[in-house]
């Protein structure tokens, strides 16, 4: 498997102190993506303040176990791993092996995911997940093709596998422009109320600008974004509630 990075005391990627892993390659293509060197498959170099590098690097399954049984005495009675991207199911195939000896030594495991995967990766890993973070993006079926590539109705199939045998937490990217229109903020709403019984908590991710020296670095345009207002956060998060109130919702200022 191509990792980008392994992140070593995350507070952000689930509960607990985590070791977070990147996996290199994504299904979709979102315009306001932070992590650009997660987007393709391959191993990419890059030029960074005039030194050349590359993103992602060739690891074993035992080479990651190694890597990520360095920090279990960090993990405590909550923390552990986390597998993100990209799009980590990608790797669903390269990952069971691995999520089953993590497993085995009693440490618990995160997946950070948009579900654009076959049905199959998904349904392989879910017995050894104990935390899914799962991304509402654009609920509309034409625009999630034209902006993200991806396949809605996958999206759809998937999570409803998912919500029959685990309970998630969502997370929501508001990015003006893309997912801050009120006809994609009441089909999400649809979707929190629908789920409501598997969600967790609900969060509000607002969009910045930590990736837009990735963008230079592998010689791309950084996307041109504007920023949500706070009150327009606070609104959203008061719709959500106000809609669905047995579920959580926080607002996430990465």
């Amino acid at each position: 498997m191509i990792i980008t990075n392994i992140q070593r005391f995350s507070l952000h990627d689930g509960p607990g102190i985590r070791t977070t892993v990147f996996l290199k390659g994504c299904s979709i293509r979102c315009p306001w993506c932070s992590n650009p060197e997660n987007i393709n498959h391959q191993i990419e170099s890059y030029v960074k303040d005039g030194k050349e590098g590359f993103y992602g690097k060739e690891y074993s399954v035992d080479q990651v176990l190694k890597e990520v049984l360095k920090d279990k005495i960090f993990y405590e009675d909550n923390g552990g791993v986390t597998f993100s991207g990209g799009e980590a199911l990608l790797y669903a195939k390269e990952l069971l092996p691995l999520m089953q000896q993590i497993k085995q030594n009693n440490i618990s495991i995160a997946v950070e995911s948009s579900l654009f995967v076959p049905s199959s990766y998904l349904e392989m890993v879910i017995p050894f997940v104990d935390y899914f973070y799962v991304d509402l993006k654009v609920m509309d079926k034409e625009r999630c093709s034209f902006l993200l590539k991806g396949n809605l109705d996958l999206f759809k199939s998937n999570l409803a596998i998912l919500a029959k045998s685990k309970k998630f937490n969502v997370r929501i990217p508001v990015i003006s422009g893309y997912t801050d229109n009120e006809d994609n903020i009441r089909s999400i709403i649809d979707v929190i109320r629908e789920y409501s019984s598997s969600i967790e908590m609900v969060e509000l991710i607002k969009g910045h600008n930590l990736g837009d020296n990735k963008y230079v670095s592998l010689g791309k345009d950084v996307p041109q974004k504007a920023e949500v207002s706070d009150l327009f956060l606070d609104e959203y998060r008061m719709k959500i509630i106000e809609a669905v109130e047995e579920v959580g919702v926080e607002i996430c200022k990465i």
